[in-house]
Formats: C-alpha cells, structure tokens, sequence
C-alpha cells in the first residue's frame, strides 16, 4: 500500500474509529494523521473554547487538512516534523478564484487558475496553526511552523500589513477584560493579568512570556514593566496603561503570595500548568482567544496586534514617532511611521 494510502486507511475501513476523550497520540499524528485529525477535531478543538465545531465546519476542516496531509506526504516528510519553507510552499499552492467573479458551471471553468484568495489562505493558515500550537502544547514538536511561513507568505506581496484594533474594538477589548472575563481561577487572572500587560504595555510576547515578578514597578509616577535586553534591543522601561494597572498589581500580588501551580518557580509571573514559565505559543493563543472573544477577525491574530494597538493609541493622544519608539523600545522607527500614515494625530500628547 503507498504512503498516501495509508494515512487515510483507519478512516476508509468498515470499523469506525473509536474515538475517545483523549487526544491523539504521537504515533497516530506519525502514522495514521489522517485519523488522529478526525480525533482532535471532534474531541479536543473547539470552535470557542467551550462548544463543538458544527459536522459542517468539521466536513470543511477535513478536507482542508486532508489536503495538507497529502502535499506533506508527497514531501516525504510528516505532520510531526513539516517546516515552514514547507507549510509555506503547501499554502502558495492553493488554487481558487477572486470571490468579487462570479462562479462558473465545472465545464465553462477556465483552464487556468487562480492563486488562493486571501481568505482562502487564512482559513487553511489558522486551521494548521490550531493543530501545529496543539502538537507543541503536547510535546510533539518543538516548534510551530505556521507564523514563519505566514510572514513568508506576506513576503510575497508588497508589504505586510499592520493590523491594529479600531478604536471602538481596543475599547471593546478593555472592558471584557475588565468587566466580562471569567476569573475565577487562578489560571483565568493570570491570562487576564498576561493579556492586560500585552494591550496597557505595547511589550512582545517573548517578554510577556519570560516575565519575572522583579520587573514589574508599581511604586513610582508612572507603573511601568521592566523589559530586559532582547535580540539586540537596549533595556527599556515599558510605561503601563492606568486601565490595566489594578489587575496586573493584584496578579502579582497574588503570585508573591504563591498563588498558582503547586510547582512554580516563585518569581515566574506568568507560569503555566508545569510550574515553568508560559511559552510564546500559549501566549499567541491566548490573544487569538480573547479576540475572537471580542469579534475581531484580522489577518493577524496574535500578541503583535495589541502591540501595534499599544502605539496607535499613543499616536492618537499626540504621541512623537520618536516617543512612541521609546515606548516600544524600538530604534527602527518605519513601522510607527506606517502607522501615523494611517492615525489621525493631534497635539498636546498625553499618556494614556
């Protein structure tokens, strides 16, 4: 029997699949992924967090990996060990037609075809990133290949896009963290207190995730956070928003009293279920969570948005591209500058 074969065997066979609460082991993502997808999809993905994706997202979803296991495959390479140059190659391969033209009877079809739409593209890109961040989160792999080769992807075309949160939506976004999150657990305020920190602070996710509890200045003018030196940037001071200042404070109040995992290293500020400090694939998560959440859809879903949402709400105050740098601890000012192309501005900047 080929490769291709059997990847799909266990789901073509008279004896269904017996399918349990428990997720897919590594064997079966190695061997058989074709049936370890149908086990994520209908027993571990959710399509909120809570409830099941519909059987028609679940159909549409299977063929979409379907189509990824088969280009893998014919890669001689796995879901397990797939890169980005790879992910990339499968994601410009997709075919489609612009959604603006009518479609057409299958024998008036033209005999060329189209590049993927855009959408087409980020349907598929977040359908992998889900079952990439799971196969992290599980141990199976090391690395999610999906943000590399997205920004390869962008490469493509002029210049990547920035995305940030209309005004209406950064509000929308501080009153459910706020007023309408659930917290009454330990984790839940520490992804609240995480996510509070990315949208009042402007900081990456890599130092979000390594925060240490040290860093964090609550006792002078200006709450602040502390950042580190990262991929050859100076130490900076990042000043904190007043809208996220209460519930970051109570958060690591409440981690120098030992709240948390049994296991934690005590001066994590954010750790996650093993006691270790969270990872950046669980940060990313958890901003894409909480903004769909907020019914926000965009190109990028990840912690770079509320970042770039952290400078435009500078700009609009009357913020500098030069004080705005300093904010973000930058020296390449372009992308503040593609920014204020984009931001009404006015004088008078205050710090909000």
């Amino acid at each position: 029997m080929s490769q291709q074969g059997k990847l799909f065997e266990d789901l073509e066979s008279a004896d269904e699949p017996d399918l349990t609460d428990l997720a897919p082991s590594r064997d079966q993502w190695l061997r058989v992924p074709a049936l370890a997808f149908e086990m994520w999809v209908q027993n571990v993905a959710t399509s909120d967090g809570q409830n099941a994706y519909s059987d028609q997202t679940i159909r549409q979803y299977r063929s979409m990996f379907n189509s990824f296991i088969r280009f893998v495959a014919e890669h001689q390479t796995t879901v397990l060990s797939v890169g980005p140059d790879l992910t990339h190659d499968f994601l410009t391969s997709l075919q489609g037609r612009d959604p603006g033209e009518p479609g057409m009877a299958a024998d008036a079809r033209k005999t060329t075809t189209l590049p993927a739409h855009r959408s087409t593209l980020k349907r598929h890109s977040d359908l992998i990133d889900d079952v990439m961040n799971h196969l992290v989160a599980r141990g199976y792999r090391k690395a999610n290949p999906v943000l590399k080769a997205s920004r390869m992807l962008g490469g493509c075309h002029d210049t990547s896009r920035i995305v940030c949160l209309p005004t209406e939506i950064d509000a929308r976004l501080q009153t459910y963290l706020l007023e309408e999150m659930d917290v009454a657990n330990w984790s839940s305020r520490r992804t609240r207190a995480l996510l509070l920190l990315l949208a009042g602070g402007g900081i990456t996710a890599s130092q979000a995730a390594e925060a240490r509890l040290d860093q964090f200045v609550f006792n002078d003018v200006v709450p602040s956070f502390d950042c580190t030196p990262e991929n050859d940037q100076d130490g900076y001071r990042a000043a904190l928003a007043p809208f996220c200042v209460r519930a970051i404070r109570e958060w690591v109040q409440e981690r120098r009293e030992g709240v948390g995992p049994k296991n934690a290293e005590p001066d994590v500020a954010f750790p996650g279920k093993n006691g270790q400090a969270l990872s950046t694939v669980s940060v990313y998560k958890s901003v894409r969570d909480v903004l769909r959440a907020i019914d926000f859809h965009g190109d990028d879903m990840g912690p770079r948005v509320l970042r770039t949402t952290y400078a435009r709400r500078q700009l609009l105050a009357g913020a500098t591209v030069s004080e705005v740098a300093l904010l973000l601890g930058i020296q390449n000012t372009r992308m503040v500058e593609r920014l204020v192309r984009m931001t009404p501005t006015h004088t008078g900047y205050v710090p909000i």
